[in-house]
């Protein structure tokens, strides 16, 4: 099946909207993540929905996510606002969901106990505010040493045992599952996966930080196409937004033409 394709706002985050719009459709893709955490960017400078809405329709590019409600399962009365403002956003925008990450803190100082019991507690106040605007929770395991849900399998037992999956899905990263060493997909449980290459081969997985990613070469160590194989061979067909960190790579006077050979590289082994 055809690889749906998307960017995440990371690829350029010094780009006005425009500009990176310009640089999706230059590239191919057929839909973006808008971030809410950008400064000076959409959602945080209070650009209106409808006007982000307009502006994609007009280059005929379609949204993937709102990216993202952080600590979601470190639930307040301030975590509530900020869902309710991030979910609605992402109504109003047309936006199939809202990517959700946990709590990634390494003197978060929870037990295994309290790891459980807090996500469970997240997924089911947000719960009610995804259902009342009709968009999904993508729940995202983080691999960082200070994460909080590192597993999907984790994020599957909670969600099954609030029975959320009439508003939840997982997002599948590439990199966190490689950094964490998991193992064990959930295809049928996945509605957007992100992916970004490591090049850099002097760290072991775990020590790995966000800044290390970059686009997708043969030089790959996470396994993205393998990836992205299984899933697709276990009938997967949502999105696969290229996510990267990387200064070198946001900063690329050549990333355009460089964009356009990752996705060209990922998509042409897939095909063979």
């Amino acid at each position: 099946m055809p690889l749906r394709l998307a960017l995440n706002r990371t690829c350029a985050p010094q780009l006005p909207l425009k500009e990176f719009i310009a640089l999706a459709t230059a590239v191919g893709v057929e839909a973006i993540e808008i971030r809410n955490d950008i400064e000076g960017r959409e959602f945080a400078d209070g650009t209106p929905a409808a006007d982000v809405r307009a502006r994609l329709d007009a280059a005929g590019l379609s949204v993937a996510s709102v990216n993202a409600l952080q600590r979601f399962n470190d639930w307040t009365a301030e975590r509530a606002d900020e869902a309710e403002a991030i979910v609605s956003y992402a109504a109003a925008l047309g936006a199939p969901g809202v990517v959700l990450c946990p709590v990634h803190d390494e003197g978060h100082g929870w037990s295994e106990a309290d790891k459980e019991r807090n996500l469970r507690a997240g997924l089911r106040h947000l719960r009610p505010i995804l259902l009342n605007h009709g968009v999904t929770g993508y729940v995202e395991p983080l691999g960082m040493k200070g994460s909080t849900m590192k597993r999907q399998g984790m994020a599957v037992a909670a969600v099954t045992d609030i029975d959320g999956w009439d508003a939840y899905a997982l997002c599948h990263d590439t990199f966190q599952f490689f950094r964490c060493g998991d193992k064990h997909l959930f295809p049928e449980r996945i509605g957007l996966m992100h992916m970004s290459g490591i090049a850099r081969r002097d760290l072991a997985p775990k020590d790995l930080l966000e800044p290390d990613r970059g686009l997708v070469f043969v030089d790959d160590r996470v396994g993205n196409v393998a990836q992205i194989k299984a899933l697709q061979n276990a009938g997967y067909d949502g999105f696969v937004s290229m996510e990267p960190f990387s200064p070198a790579v946001q900063n690329d006077p050549e990333l355009p033409g460089r964009l356009r050979a990752s996705l060209d590289y990922v998509g042409s082994l897939l095909v063979a």
